[in-house]
This record gives structure tokens, C-alpha cells and sequence, in this order.
């Protein structure tokens, strides 16, 4: 029943709507730091402050730039990008997953989409690994930066 009720117009249709709502989530994040996680850094001069943003709460983090926790700064920024960047990666990697498979449906199982599809299968375990990996590196920067 699926296939059949499946044109080429709702195919093209269903891709321009995930690639419009991967622009959204991605404007959403870069905007306003709404992600999982949500962290930025705002440096001046003497104080660095990270902030995490959740859906309910605000979290925030001051600490004094020294010597001693210059380079923990660094690699607390350093992180939030990364984490900003798999956050982007991630919603490419899963719409185009979707997008694949319902043009894979839509062929009747061409062996083209094969590859493409289990290679995006296997890049969602890893890079929800590497994800909460950067999510657990910055928590320990910011205790260790606390004591």
C-alpha cells in the first residue's frame, strides 16, 4: 500500500520538506542554542562564562581567566564547537538517511540506495557515541575548572 500510494511528486515533496527542516533546526541552533546540550562560552577579558541552555532551565558558569585554567577555556570553546558541528552533522546524516530510504522504497529496492543507507545506519551509532563523549568532556572541563 505504501509503495503504491508513493509518486515521484510526494518523493521530491518529502526531500524538499526534511532539507527545509534541517535549515530550520540548524538556523534554531545556531540562533538561539537550541540543541541537546546547548552550550556556548562568552569570553571578555577577565571572566569566561558557559552556558547551557535547556529546553526549561539556564545554566551558568563563571570562571576567572588565569594562567591555570587558560588552556581548560580553551578547550571548553574548542568543544562547544565541535559539539554545535556533530549537532549540525547529525540532523544532515539522519535526514539524508530518511531521504535515501524513501527514495529507496519509492524504486522498489534499487541496489544504488544499498550502500549509501547501510553506510548512514552505521554512522548514527557513532556519532551519537562521539556526541555524548563531547557532552561528558566538557562537564568534567567545567568540575575541574570549579575546584
Amino acid at each position: 500500500m505504501f509503495k503504491e500510494n508513493l509518486t515521484k511528486k510526494k518523493v521530491g515533496f518529502f526531500s524538499i520538506f526534511m532539507v527545509l527542516l534541517c535549515l530550520i533546526a540548524g538556523i534554531l541552533a545556531f540562533s538561539f542554542n537550541i540543541y541537546p546540550g546547548g552550550y556556548s562560552l562568552k569570553e571578555n577579558s577577565e571572566e569566561a562564562t558557559v552556558i547551557k541552555k535547556n529546553f526549561f532551565e539556564k545554566e551558568k558558569h563563571a570562571f576567572e581567566i588565569t594562567e591555570e585554567n587558560e588552556l581548560k577555556i580553551a578547550l571548553i570553546k574548542n568543544d562547544v564547537k565541535q559539539l554545535f558541528t556533530i549537532w549540525l552533522v547529525s540532523l544532515l546524516v539522519i535526514s539524508s538517511l530518511l531521504i535515501i530510504l524513501v527514495n529507496n522504497v519509492h524504486r522498489k529496492g534499487n541496489v544504488a540506495f544499498f550502500l549509501p543507507s547501510i553506510l548512514l545506519i552505521l554512522l548514527i551509532p557513532l556519532d551519537i557515541y562521539v556526541y555524548i563523549d563531547n557532552l561528558d568532556h566538557i562537564e568534567q572541563l567545567i568540575r575541574n575548572l570549579k575546584i
